[in-house]
């Protein structure tokens, strides 16, 4: 990435599913574009009549944020990947509600308050997996949306068309996970990394991966900070005397996701996380606050073993 010679020109962006909302009007640029290709070239484009000069500068937000901190690294043009938390207690201090239409001036009024150091690119194995992660997200949903058509459909051809689109989507997923091991295995580093987060009974090799990819930071901070980073630390919800019940919010989405398959596995195949499990049940939990309470037992020995592994 080129360095920055001036004062930053930072573009905001608030990155969802489909759209970037931007917050650089010297860019020239809509205040909306595509999070797609098409949206990322017009970035490029825009930012590159200012050589040295715009870090782009967006939050963590799991699968939606990848495509668009792939482009730019391969671009090599400075971004900053924020950490959510951060830039939400940012808009508390303010005073301010942090909702959608505000997102993007907080986060371009926290870049110019904190001036985030760009966030390095990921070595070229590391690039391609995200790359496939991505993309198997899109592959899990498209198979699960036509799993739900043919549930509801009754037409036979209907049927028969939708079964071999299931059957087209199961083999490129299949395609993708060898890829992925393949990649693991290429690297000595990245094999040792997820041979130690699967040696905990309920993680596998796509688990492992999705962590390390989404998760950069793991194994480099305290449990209370990587909790809070992927959005599994218990908020207060207290008053005056009251006291409200906890709560998880904000945090990464993607992670949460792959620890909550885990937890699942590990409720059943994991002893120590099994006997917990069965012990919240027992006292009258909820199930999916029971396995809320897994996910973050998980996290914590994960980034423990990773702080081990890192250290040796």
């Amino acid at each position: 990435m080129k360095p920055i010679t001036e004062q930053p020109l930072y573009c905001a962006i608030d990155v969802s599913k489909d759209k970037l909302d931007l917050s650089a009007v010297e860019l020239a640029l809509p205040g909306q574009l595509d999070n797609n290709l098409a949206g990322f070239r017009q970035l490029i484009k825009a930012a590159r009549k200012y050589p040295g000069r715009v870090q782009f500068v967006f939050e963590s937000t799991g699968a939606y944020h990848l495509g668009l901190a792939l482009a730019l690294w391969q671009a090599q043009l400075p971004l900053s990947i924020l950490n959510p938390a951060r830039v939400r207690h940012y808009a508390k201090a303010l005073g301010k509600a942090k909702t959608d239409p505000l997102d993007k001036e907080l986060i371009g009024a926290f870049a110019r308050s904190s001036r985030p150091q760009p966030t390095p690119a990921p070595d070229a194995t590391t690039r391609e997996l995200c790359e496939l992660l991505q993309r198997r997200d899109s592959l899990i949903a498209s198979r699960t949306a036509e799993q739900t058509r043919l549930a509801q459909s009754r037409h036979k051809l209907v049927r028969s068309q939708i079964d071999s689109s299931i059957r087209q989507l199961t083999q490129q997923l299949k395609q993708i996970d060898q890829l992925m091991a393949k990649l693991v295995a290429s690297s000595a580093q990245l094999q040792l990394k997820v041979k130690t987060l699967c040696q905990v009974s309920g993680v596998g090799l796509l688990t492992a991966v999705t962590l390390l990819i989404t998760v950069p930071e793991l194994g480099t901070l305290g449990r209370n900070r990587i909790a809070r980073l992927v959005g599994l630390a218990p908020l207060n919800d207290d008053s005056g005397k009251r006291s409200g019940k906890r709560f998880i919010q904000g945090g990464r989405f993607r992670p949460r996701c792959a620890l909550y398959m885990a937890s699942v596995t590990a409720s059943v195949h994991n002893p120590i996380l099994r006997t917990l499990y069965q012990r919240l049940l027992k006292a009258g939990k909820a199930k999916k606050l029971a396995l809320t309470v897994l996910m973050r037992k998980l996290l914590v020995h994960l980034n423990s073993l990773m702080r081990q592994q890192l250290a040796t």
